[in-house]
């Protein structure tokens, strides 16, 4: 793997239980402008992982990538060292990987791969792209690349 984009989920409504919330049709255009983005890029991902929670599946699938994709229970209110070892636990290489995740373990993930870089305040939509070195994704491991926010 050697380009990770950290996508947080596209902005969502309101329900109980929290993990049933549902993106809003402003989160599906967030989603789509993200993954025009990314495409502009020539960033076209290989494979997606992406939280179970419905919020980031429907994200996942407003981009209109077409890509594998793994939905894991593990990336739901979880701290950035459980994302990369999520990714790290993906089989073979992949060469764009894309992350469809929440606050605050995404900004904690990004923080820990480079830990000097300046990185944004991860609102709705926003995808930050990180190269990788060859080996698993630890912390120091990432060097950040660019980032956009819809």
């Amino acid at each position: 793997m050697t380009v990770l984009a950290l996508m947080r989920h596209g902005e969502a409504g309101m329900s109980i239980p929290d993990e049933a919330r549902p993106i809003t049709e402003t989160g599906r255009e967030q989603a789509l402008r993200s993954a025009g983005w990314l495409l502009e890029q020539d960033l076209a991902p290989t494979h997606a992982l992406v939280s179970a929670a419905r919020r980031t599946v429907e994200t996942f699938h407003a981009t209109g990538l077409r890509c594998p994709m793994t939905a894991t229970e593990e990336l739901y209110e979880c701290p950035g060292r459980t994302i990369l070892d999520e990714i790290n636990g993906l089989p073979g290489d992949v060469p764009v990987l894309l992350v469809v995740a929440h606050f605050p373990g995404l900004p904690d993930a990004a923080a820990q791969l480079d830990p000097a870089a300046e990185l944004p305040g991860f609102a709705p939509g926003t995808v930050v792209l990180f190269d990788l070195d060859d080996g698993p994704a630890a912390p120091g491991s990432g060097r950040l690349r660019s980032w956009f926010t819809p």
